[in-house]
């Protein structure tokens, strides 16, 4: 039984980190929907965040792979003996509800995030359109201007005899 304490213990230890890892993920996920609203968004520090939680994400797949291993252990002990552990039982449902509405919350805001970011990328699409079709007519015009005198011809014509 003594075993079983120190892995309730684990369990809680686990889903606190958990939740740390969720709320860090939840910080940078907003941080990018506020780069996204920018006029001219610093997509250097989107790119850096996006590094920053795909190293929180390993870190809870880390976390939920210990967590499983453990509750495979003790899991059955604890389901007999709920009574015995009540508190941490109930500590762990509050940490459970806590990741779980944290999860919702950053689901919802990756959701927003993906909508600003299609807005940003048209914007940009249309700005490379725009300035390749420019650029393109600024060259015809040139290019034709160019061509319009030919050595042949003369600049005045002269009717008089």
């Amino acid at each position: 039984m003594d075993n079983i304490g120190v892995y309730v213990s684990a369990l809680q230890e686990s889903l606190q980190k958990k939740l740390d890892v969720l709320l860090e993920l939840l910080k940078l996920t907003k941080e990018q929907g506020a780069i996204l609203k920018e006029k001219e968004p610093d997509m250097d520090r989107f790119d850096e965040i996006i590094q920053e939680k795909a190293k929180l994400l390993d870190n809870m797949e880390t976390l939920d792979r210990g967590f499983d291993a453990l509750f495979a252990k003790a899991g059955d002990t604890l389901k007999n003996n709920k009574y015995e552990y009540q508190t941490q039982i109930t500590e762990m449902q509050n940490l459970i509800r806590s990741i779980t509405d944290t999860g919702v919350q950053i689901e919802g805001q990756e959701h927003r995030n993906k909508t600003a970011f299609q807005q940003y990328l048209t914007g940009a699409r249309h700005e490379i359109k725009e300035f390749t079709v420019n650029n393109h007519v600024a060259n015809s015009y040139y290019h034709n201007m160019a061509n319009q005198h030919q050595s042949w011809q003369s600049y005045f014509l002269d009717q008089k005899k």
